[in-house]
């Protein structure tokens, strides 16, 4: 088995399947294919032997404690580090959505932000100095997806603390159970909610992680079409996951924010999404 490793978060169709099959194309190394369906993540992993490529499957929740210290242990005890760690997992309720608000927003901040988080400092001891993080955000998680200003400067602060962004995005759960999000100044968008966490999360690891070299960044991978999003979108899984190559196998920097074009954006600048996607 290679010594070097890649993992790929919620892997087993769209976005992640598409940057496993990159990887493993383009690649000389152990790329895992996770996903919390067993079966599903298995037939996944058959599908791409099929076509002459070698993922190995391990099961993986990433909203799971005990799933992921599985998961940890069982990578310290093949090969004690990893090279590349893409955080793809994530969920959307679409505009249709029957659920509550409240169910809506506690479930997408706690597996697109919490998980993620979680996760990610679960493995950070086994990530090789001069390894990659990226996390997969979106043009939503830009901070002018916030109305509150006051909210925004909490947001990029440089001494934010990881226990201090868990805690501004509790407040906006509770925000919204109270009814009070939009008076509140967070807007009505979980999904941006959780995004603008996650990118607050990769600047703030980004910094922590810059004195071993190791490059944690996030991209929006355009409107991806998927399952999440019922076919439709303007960009392919294959599409996407090529930039997701370029940013683990050849980063231009760390601690950017990259929209599917190519282009690094400023998070805490104007609104940029008239110029570049319209879709999101």
């Amino acid at each position: 088995m290679s010594k070097k490793v890649a993992v790929v978060t919620g892997s087993n169709k769209g976005l992640g399947f598409a940057i496993v099959k990159a990887l493993c194309s383009n690649w000389n190394g152990t790329v895992y294919l996770t996903s919390r369906d067993q079966r599903r993540g298995q037939s996944a992993c058959e599908e791409l032997k099929n076509l002459g490529l070698s993922p190995v499957f391990h099961q993986l929740d990433v909203t799971d404690e005990s799933s992921i210290k599985k998961f940890r242990d069982y990578i310290e005890e093949n090969h004690q580090q990893i090279d590349i760690l893409v955080n793809n997992a994530g969920i959307l309720f679409l505009k249709d959505a029957k659920e509550p608000k409240e169910f809506q927003a506690e479930q997408t901040v706690s597996v697109n932000f919490f998980a993620l988080a979680n996760f990610t400092e679960a493995m950070l001891p086994l990530i090789k100095n001069g390894g990659t993080v990226l996390n997969i955000s979106s043009s939503s998680g830009h901070l002018s997806r916030i109305p509150s200003e006051a909210l925004r400067q909490k947001f990029i602060s440089e001494e934010l603390s990881l226990q201090q962004l868990k805690e501004l995005m509790n407040s906006y759960v509770e925000s919204v159970k109270e009814g009070r999000e939009i008076e509140d100044g967070w807007g009505d968008s979980p999904y941006v909610i959780s995004k603008v966490g996650v990118n607050a999360y990769t600047f703030m690891l980004s910094r922590k992680l810059a004195e071993k070299g190791i490059t944690v960044n996030c991209m929006h991978p355009g409107y991806v079409i998927s399952d999440m999003t019922r076919g439709v979108g303007s960009v392919t899984p294959e599409q996407g996951a090529q930039l997701a190559l370029k940013l683990v196998l050849d980063p231009p920097g760390t601690g950017l924010y990259v929209w599917h074009d190519g282009t690094v954006v400023p998070w805490d600048g104007p609104d940029p999404r008239g110029f570049i996607d319209k879709k999101m």
